[in-house]
């Protein structure tokens, strides 16, 4: 057994097989998510770094008035002076050794720092900066132990930090800094001026408030934006309804320019004015057509009677039975292009009624037809167009099912449509032709159609009707043998 694969998904299918307004909705919010995103992470960064060097001037400037209010005073007063300058942002310790090494100063930056601590009297200083993605999360509160100092320490000289990452970080209802500069500043006293600055995660992200209103103005502007093309689209729709309705009705339905964008104006005109002139050509087709088949009744009529004054003979019976075949062909003519220009007015009809009187007709003429039960409703329906369909369609199978065949006639309402079917058990046709016979002055078999009177419009008239109604005539297989033709009409919402 043969294993059937599904077809892959392709996303660029599926992208491209989607309404227009969708395609480019999607490329709107695409584009626009990467763009926030982008912006926001470059903004962030910068925002940052500019922070930071915020952070690390305003410790400097602290840390040298702490040295110099350190070497002017006793050190007995050096706890308290510490104690007093340390913030939740600035951590400040002595020893007797630097903390940070001289060798881990790499940067220009670090090296203009301790040129300007050196030119303030503060040389051999020992300057660490932190970068951003390296700083890690520091616990600076003022009211430390000298247990914590010491971890602190310690943590620095053997990471070039003064925190300990697992040891802080975890610690909850505390505000979160991350360190921004290390350093170690000489005294006269011999001892090493520790400190370590930090930045608030508060203040180096972004605010809750301003996230919600960058997201706020994306949202509205794509909203705007598809609002704005779906506008510019409608008149895109219209043609399309318009093209629909034109097609079933032959009718002019003229799509509004006015509230359309400059690009489209030109095709409206020229949908409008396209709509016109193949109106007025049905129009001049159908009157000439028409004109022709009425004025010929006048010649055929002449010659009917003056064949009547003829003696009896096989050739005025035949000259008779011919003038009869062109009068049906006539007939026949000025009914489908009556049916092609002229829409019958919809009227209150009992469907049951009418199709109990059509098999009652039939019945008096010796053609029994089977049938369904049929629904008893009344529906608005072009009475006397109906009649001529379904007319047509018995007639059709009667002429090529023979006389062998049955004929079935039904009929059911559902989803806003009335259907007629017609089906019969005669030899049928064949698949590659059913598109075929409902085009005008069609005949599967010219020698015998032409003895019959049939010109090839029965099929034709009945697919115009149902058109001018806004339904369809189908030819389909009737299993296991014949012929299925399906018509079907509109029905109003409302009446149902």
């Amino acid at each position: 057994m043969t294993k059937l694969s599904r077809p892959r998904w392709h996303p660029l299918k599926w992208y491209f097989s989607r309404k227009l307004i969708h395609q480019i909705g999607l490329v709107i919010l695409l584009g626009f998510s990467l763009s926030f995103l982008l912006t926001l992470s470059l903004l962030s960064y910068d925002k940052s770094e500019r922070l930071s060097q915020l952070s690390v001037s305003g410790a400097l400037q602290r840390v040298i008035s702490v040295a110099y209010t350190l070497q002017q005073t006793p050190s007995t007063l050096h706890d308290s002076i510490l104690r007093a300058a340390s913030s939740a942002d600035l951590s400040l310790s002595l020893t007797n050794h630097p903390r940070i090494n001289e060798d881990q100063q790499t940067s220009s930056v670090e090296q203009a720092i301790v040129e300007r601590l050196t030119n303030l009297g503060l040389g051999n200083a020992h300057i660490v900066l932190v970068n951003q993605t390296d700083r890690p999360v520091l616990d600076l509160d003022p009211n430390m132990n000298v247990m914590h100092r010491e971890q602190m320490g310690s943590a620095m000289m053997g990471a070039g930090m003064m925190n300990n990452h697992h040891g802080y970080s975890a610690r909850a209802n505390r505000v979160a800094y991350r360190a921004t500069i290390n350093g170690s500043i000489p005294l006269a006293s011999g001892q090493w001026l520790n400190f370590s600055s930090g930045l608030s995660d508060d203040v180096a992200h972004w605010s809750t408030s301003v996230l919600f209103a960058l997201l706020a103005v994306m949202i509205l502007t794509i909203f705007g934006s598809l609002l704005i093309i779906r506008r510019a689209l409608r008149p895109v729709t219209e043609l399309g309804h318009a093209a629909q309705a034109f097609a079933q009705n032959k009718q002019v339905y003229q799509v509004d320019s006015a509230q359309s964008p400059q690009d489209l104006t030109h095709t409206i005109t020229a949908f409008n004015d396209m709509q016109k002139e193949v109106v007025d050509y049905i129009k001049e087709r159908t009157q000439l057509l028409a004109a022709i088949s009425h004025d010929l009744r006048t010649p055929l009529t002449s010659l009917r009677l003056r064949l009547e004054f003829f003696p009896d003979s096989d050739d005025k019976t035949q000259l008779l039975h011919t003038l009869t075949i062109m009068e049906k062909m006539l007939a026949a003519t000025l009914q489908f292009a009556k049916s092609d220009s002229h829409q019958e007015a919809r009227q209150p009809c009992q469907l049951d009624q009418l199709l109990a009187d059509i098999i009652s007709d039939y019945d008096e003429k010796g053609v029994e037809l089977e049938h369904q039960p049929i629904p008893q409703i009344t529906l608005p329906l072009p009475v006397v167009s109906v009649r001529r369909v379904i007319d047509n369609l018995i007639n059709n199978a009667i002429q090529y099912a023979g006389n062998e065949a049955t004929i079935e006639l039904s009929a059911t309402v559902s989803k806003e449509q009335l259907t007629l079917c017609v089906a019969d058990t005669g030899p049928g046709i064949n698949d590659e032709q059913l598109d075929n016979v409902v085009k005008p002055f069609t005949r599967l078999n010219a020698e015998r159609d032409t003895a019959s009177s049939n010109v090839g419009l029965g099929l034709s008239i009945c697919q115009a009707i149902a058109a001018a109604y806004g339904g369809k005539l189908t030819l389909s297989a009737n299993k296991p043998h014949g012929l299925r033709a399906e018509v079907t009409f509109s029905i109003p919402t409302q009446s149902l």
